[in-house]
């Protein structure tokens, strides 16, 4: 296991130089092809002709005759990682439910897989811990290809998913069906696999953006490249841990299952009719429909969790190892920039954007977002989730706050009753409503509507005005209310994911985030002494900020039975680090004292 301990962003290898591993067949051709048609309906829903195509090229030559894994295991840990989880949440301790596959097994089984399934697979609290190619790392080149790696399934995912919703609407409206040739020529079929992946030209460019954006960041303690890294992958799990259509198809089917051996078992013939069998076993459809209004469409929309890794990619990108009320203090040329507002957060969109922008990225940009309309919402959402991972800025805290209690709200306020209908009582409104000048209202009727609205909808998170007086929708509908607060939440998880996953990965970033803090103190850039209550400090940290975000992934739903292991993870962390927290903090102090003091001896040595 390897783990960084700097803010090295050259090559010091901490794990043999990254080569993909390939793995013969040993089936018969006729399963092969029957697991690659099984794999490609489950994973893309391409047309039969495209399934056929797939099959016939894998026929075609033996040296191209590789096998997949089995369709059942394949759509247990691919296509929805977590059931790694067992699907359910039983017993006191939710380690156990983690242990449904011996590490033997595992490993022998997730060899066969490409590296996105196998980082995907990773359990929650190990992420980083595992062996190569999963662990952490200051390995410049790993992490390139462990980034590109999911980000290059997570856009082939989209292209797909625009490729069938393209196919659908042409044939909704009676037209011909072109194929999505435009779509195809971002993609390529991959012989090994079975299914599609980026075309070379995509891959190269995305791995170059990658690599760009990994020499963007600032060789700092926690704010580093091995951070992004973290949080990326940890927002990719969490993605993979959204309830989706397919887990309500491994819950049917286990229930289908359970009700089949206890009819057994009591030698009671079952009851239910051929309907009730295919409900049981799932309506794939129905079980998208409520898939999707239970992960607020999370789960089938591609396009948001491209820009969520995205985000999680780019979030830190050129920090300079200080807060942001540092640069305002020394009014930096980054707060005079960005007027004092986000300072970090705003620089990271610029620098990313800005060299998305750059003519060798244009048909990387173009894959991402085909239209003006496309590339616009992808900004929308990237640039608000970027946004939010700044928890030192009080207003956008409330905002935050504001929109969890519209999405979310407590007990108290659903139990309120509802507005009284209220009446015109100014004689003035009712005067100019008659005569129908100065006024916006064309009709008693209408000022009437306007005024109960008025009331009833206060203007806020979910409604503004315009200078006409005419009123704004922010969401279309509280599904995208929710959806746009889980986001907001999923994204705060991830930035400080180290918090609810095992006790040491919390104490490596715990202590680079010191070391960051004790090499600004020492430069002269932080007005208060990190190594002061530092132990005290991490306690409140959980207790007022930490613990109440991993309940909100419990309460929205979105997570099912998996939701609780945040809290779980995060209080297990602070009673862990109440007990053992202050000598762990002195170690850490000495250590990161003496360990900067080298660093600057060696400097001057050089």
């Amino acid at each position: 296991k390897a783990a960084a301990n700097g803010g090295n962003n050259n090559n010091n290898n901490s794990c043999p130089p990254f080569t993909p591993r390939r793995v013969e067949n040993h089936q018969s051709g006729q399963q092969t092809d029957e697991m690659t048609r099984a794999r490609i309906t489950m994973r893309t829903s391409v047309t039969d002709a495209e399934a056929e195509e797939v099959t016939a090229n894998n026929s075609c030559s033996t040296a191209y005759n590789k096998s997949p894994p089995t369709p059942s295991r394949f759509q247990r840990q691919v296509s929805s990682p977590h059931i790694d989880l067992d699907g359910s949440w039983s017993g006191t301790s939710p380690t156990s439910s983690f242990k449904n596959i011996d590490d033997s097994q595992r490993s022998q089984e997730d060899i066969n897989l490409p590296l996105y399934y196998r980082l995907t697979n990773q359990r929650w609290h190990e992420i980083g811990n595992g062996e190569y190619p999963l662990c952490a790392t200051n390995d410049f080149d790993l992490m390139v290809e462990q980034l590109t790696a999911v980000l290059a399934a997570r856009l082939t995912e989209l292209l797909i998913y625009r490729l069938n919703k393209d196919r659908r609407m042409k044939q909704s409206n009676g037209e011909e069906y072109d194929g999505g040739s435009s779509m195809l020529d971002f993609l390529k079929l991959d012989l090994e696999f079975g299914n599609y992946v980026l075309a070379d030209e995509i891959m190269d460019s995305l791995r170059e953006y990658v690599a760009c954006i990994g020499r963007l960041h600032n060789n700092v303690g926690f704010h580093s490249f091995e951070h992004a890294t973290h949080v990326f992958l940890s927002m990719n799990k969490l993605l993979s841990m959204v309830t989706s259509a397919d887990d309500l198809n491994v819950v049917a089917k286990r229930r289908l299952s359970a009700q089949d051996i206890a009819s057994s078992a009591f030698g009671v013939q079952s009851r239910r009719s051929s309907t009730d069998c295919n409900d049981s076993a799932g309506d794939s459809d129905g079980h998208r429909r409520r898939a999707e209004h239970l992960s607020f469409r999370i789960s089938e929309d591609p396009a948001i969790r491209f820009a969520m890794v995205f985000s999680a990619l780019i979030h830190d990108v050129g920090h300079t190892g200080v807060p942001n009320s540092v640069l305002i203090e020394e009014e930096d040329e980054l707060a005079i920039l960005h007027n004092d507002v986000s300072v970090t957060e705003q620089n990271s969109l610029q620098l990313a954007f800005s060299l998305l922008q750059k003519e060798e990225f244009q048909l990387l940009k173009r894959c991402i977002g085909p239209t003006p309309e496309e590339r616009k919402l992808f900004r929308k959402k990237v640039i608000g989730m970027v946004m939010v991972t700044d928890i030192s800025d009080q207003e956008r805290l409330q905002i935050v706050k504001s929109r969890w209690n519209a999405a979310f709200p407590p007990p108290e306020v659903n139990q309120k009753e509802k507005p009284q209908i209220l009446e015109i009582k100014s004689a003035e409104l009712k005067q100019a409503a008659k005569l129908r000048r100065f006024t916006m209202f064309t009709s008693e009727a209408t000022a009437l509507e306007f005024a109960n609205e008025r009331r009833s909808r206060r203007l806020g998170i979910r409604t503004s005005m315009d200078f006409s007086g005419m009123l704004i929708e922010a969401y279309r509908d509280s599904d995208q209310l929710q959806q746009h607060a889980v986001l907001e939440t999923m994204m705060n998880v991830a930035d400080v994911a180290h918090t609810m996953q095992s006790f040491n990965v919390f104490v490596k970033w715990n202590r680079r985030l010191f070391k960051e803090f004790f090499v600004a103190r020492l430069h002269g850039r932080l007005s208060f002494d990190p190594s002061e209550n530092w132990y005290e400090n991490q306690i409140g940290f959980f207790s007022h900020y930490i613990i109440p975000l991993s309940q909100k992934m419990s309460k929205c739903g979105v997570f099912g039975s998996a939701g609780s292991v945040f809290e779980y993870f995060a209080k297990e962390n602070r009673k862990r680090w109440t007990e053992e927290g202050e000598e762990i903090s002195e170690q850490i102090i000495r250590e990161v004292t003496e360990e900067v003091e080298r660093e600057r001896q060696q400097q001057q040595q050089e």
